[in-house]
Parts: C-alpha cells; sequence; structure tokens
C-alpha cells in the first residue's frame, strides 16, 4: 500500500487529498490536479498540516440557525447562501462556500471538509445525508448532537478543572523549593562535619536533580510523549490496544470514558429513533460517531449479528460491554416494540452514570493531592530542621 498527497484546485482554491492505495492509475482522482507526490515513510507536515479553525460555537450557531431555515421548508440551498450573505468571519464564509460545492461534487462531503478544523461529526453526518437523502431530519440531529457534545465538554472542563490547578500548582510548589528554599540550606549543610539524616540526604539529592537534569528530564519525557503520539497515529494495532485499555484496564478512567462514549452512541441513536430511523439502520448511522476502534468492533459485532437475522437484545449481550440493566432495557423495548422509549431511558442512565464517575474522579483526587502537599511539607521540614537541631545540640554540648 501507498501513500500519496494530491495536490489540486477547486474554485480557484488549493486543496490537499491523502491517498493510500495500490495503484494510483485506478483510484477516481480529482480534476485539476496540480501535484502528486509520493509520500515515503513518515511525513512531519502532513501530521501536524495546519487547518482552517472553525470554532465550536460558530459550528453550532452555523448548525442552528441552519436547523430552523429547513425547518421552515426553505431548501439546503437557499439556506446556505442565507448564511453565506450574514457571516464575515473568512473561515466560516470558507467552510460554508466549500459545503454548498460540494453538495453538488461527486466526492464525499467529509474529504470536502478535510481542509477544516471541525467536529468530525460534520461530514459524516453529511455522507449519511447523501445516502439516504434525508438531509432536514439528519442536520437536526448533528445540531442536537454538537450542542449536546458541547455540553459533556463543558461538564468534564469544569469537574476536572479544579483537580488541575492542584497539579500545576504543585508543580510549582516543587519547583519553587528546589530552586529558591534549598540552595540556602544547602551551604549550612555542606558546612557540618556531622552525617545527615535520611531524609536530608534524600532532599539534597533531589534537588542536585532538579537544579542540573530538570530540562533533561521535561525533554526526555516531551520527546517520549511525541514518539508516543506518532507511533499512535500510524500504527493502527498500537492504536487499538491504547482504545482497548481505555474501555477495559484504568480504573475510574475507564469507566467515566466509556459512559461517555456510551452516551453519545445512545443519544444518536435517540435522535435517529425519533427521526423515524428503524432500529438496525439507525446503530449503522451510530458508528460515525465511533473512533474507538475496540468500542467500532463490538458495535460492528452486534451490527453483523442483526445483519443474520439474531435478535436486538441477544445481539446487544454478545458484545459483553452493556451490564444487566441495560440488556433488560433493550430487551424490554424489543418486546413491547418500544425501543424508542428504552434507548431514551438508556441514554439518560449513561449520562447520569458519567456524571457520577466524573464526580467521583474528583472527590478521589481532591484528598491524594492535598496528602501529596502535605507530606511534601513534612519531609521538607524534617530534612531542613533536624539537621539544623542536631547542630544545636552540639553547640550547647
Amino acid at each position: 500500500m501507498k501513500k500519496y498527497k494530491i495536490t489540486y484546485q477547486n474554485n480557484n482554491l488549493s486543496k490537499t487529498k491523502i491517498l493510500e492505495t495500490l495503484d494510483i492509475s485506478k483510484e477516481d482522482l480529482p480534476a485539476n490536479i496540480l501535484n502528486i507526490k509520493e509520500i515515503k515513510g513518515f511525513d512531519v507536515q502532513n501530521l501536524f498540516e495546519a487547518k482552517k479553525l472553525i470554532k465550536e460555537k460558530d459550528l453550532i450557531s452555523v448548525f442552528y440557525e441552519l436547523n430552523l431555515m429547513l425547518s421552515s421548508n426553505i431548501t439546503l440551498s437557499e439556506s446556505l447562501n442565507i448564511l453565506i450573505k450574514n457571516r464575515k468571519d473568512k473561515n466560516i464564509l470558507a467552510f460554508l462556500n466549500t459545503l454548498k460545492n460540494s453538495l453538488t461534487s461527486s466526492k464525499k462531503i467529509s474529504e470536502e471538509l478535510n481542509v477544516y478544523k471541525i467536529n468530525y461529526l460534520v461530514g459524516a453526518f453529511f455522507d449519511i445525508s447523501s445516502d439516504n437523502g434525508n438531509i432536514t431530519a439528519n442536520i437536526k440531529a448533528l445540531y442536537e448532537l454538537l450542542e449536546e457534545s458541547s455540553q459533556i465538554k463543558k461538564n468534564f472542563i469544569k469537574s476536572i478543572t479544579y483537580p488541575i490547578i492542584l497539579l500545576i500548582s504543585f508543580f510549582f510548589s516543587l519547583i519553587s523549593i528546589f530552586y529558591f528554599v534549598i540552595p540556602k540550606f544547602k551551604l549550612i549543610f555542606e558546612q557540618t562535619n556531622s552525617e545527615l539524616p535520611l531524609a536530608t540526604t534524600i532532599l539534597l539529592n533531589v534537588q542536585y536533580i532538579f537544579e542540573n537534569y530538570l530540562i533533561l528530564v521535561l525533554i526526555i519525557i516531551t520527546l517520549f510523549c511525541f514518539f508516543i503520539y506518532v507511533f499512535y497515529k500510524k500504527d493502527e494495532k498500537f492504536k487499538y490496544t491504547i482504545h482497548k485499555i481505555l474501555i477495559s484496564n484504568i480504573y475510574i478512567v475507564k469507566d467515566i470514558y466509556l459512559n461517555m462514549q456510551l452516551y453519545k452512541l445512545f443519544l444518536l441513536l435517540d435522535i435517529m429513533l425519533k427521526s423515524k430511523y428503524e432500529f438496525h439502520k439507525s446503530l449503522v448511522c451510530t458508528k460515525v460517531l465511533i473512533k474507538n476502534k475496540y468500542l467500532l468492533d463490538k458495535i460492528s459485532l452486534i451490527d453483523n449479528l442483526l445483519q443474520n437475522g439474531k435478535g436486538i437484545s441477544s445481539s446487544f449481550k454478545r458484545a459483553d460491554i452493556f451490564d444487566d440493566i441495560v440488556l433488560n432495557l433493550i430487551n424490554t423495548g424489543e418486546v413491547s416494540n418500544s425501543l424508542d422509549i428504552t434507548v431514551y431511558e438508556i441514554k439518560k442512565i449513561y449520562k447520569n452514570r458519567f456524571n457520577e464517575k466524573i464526580n467521583l474522579l474528583t472527590s478521589i483526587i481532591e484528598p491524594f493531592f492535598l496528602l501529596g502537599i502535605m507530606s511534601l511539607i513534612l519531609w521538607i521540614v524534617l530534612a531542613v530542621f533536624v539537621p539544623i537541631w542536631d547542630m544545636g545540640n552540639m553547640i550547647k554540648g
């Protein structure tokens, strides 16, 4: 498999597209190609390629207005023209023009929108719309999902802000102590001939590392994180392993992450069912939400079982990621033909669980940080004052 970077012109704009193929001559390439370059090895430029940023609140505002106009029986093309006339931001205007032009293009809309730094759901929902033609229902679902996702993000950030502030404060406290406080006592300790206590010896060694190797340690950590990120982007097996760990192995984090993902999944299911989609088709549409490879495998398993004629509740049970409460609700909805009601209830369950786990994480982190700070203070007090007390006793003696 070879990877190519294709530069082409579209509506007087230069665009790029990354294509992986065994034979590029057999691929459907864009018109007005300016350059084709084979990417060999790792392409740093492609990894950090700048995209036009669309702020989340602006994106939500666009689809809020678009949803209102489509609900008033204005066509999508006319709605986009109205939005273009009323917008001044260059990136928003470029986004709307790209969206308008891509609707008449034979290419996938998600590929056309790839030059913008936006929520991946936008391109995915428009691809769904091009397949089933229900553009009004899908844009309404997209707006509701963007709004709800934004609210989830705000709640999450609000919950972890205090622990992050504690972590940053703790880090700067360490730097201040080892750079400005300990060196003043170091000269005193070096002048004494008596053996220093263990706490003081460790303190001086740590201070030496901070003073001479802190920048090196930070560089090593940064490089390690960078290579992990690169490996994550390039290796699908490693990405799958990381995604599985996030779902299955990290205490509390796995519950927060899984509950958030499943809440978004059932949120979209609920929206699609209210838009009169059948359950199986709604489930297939939820795949656009899932970036976690491990979770996507589980949903694909359910999809395959449903295609082979298996029941909904038994298919969800085979996925082995849903608990008894959720499985019982799905079974009840299937038997009573009220899946739209039970899916709504399951959505609320996962939202409540997500909030509970976030609160639990916050309540656990705070005492640990406070205990860490208290331990640090006690260690420094003992390491500094015990030798001073010993020196005082020697003078008295």
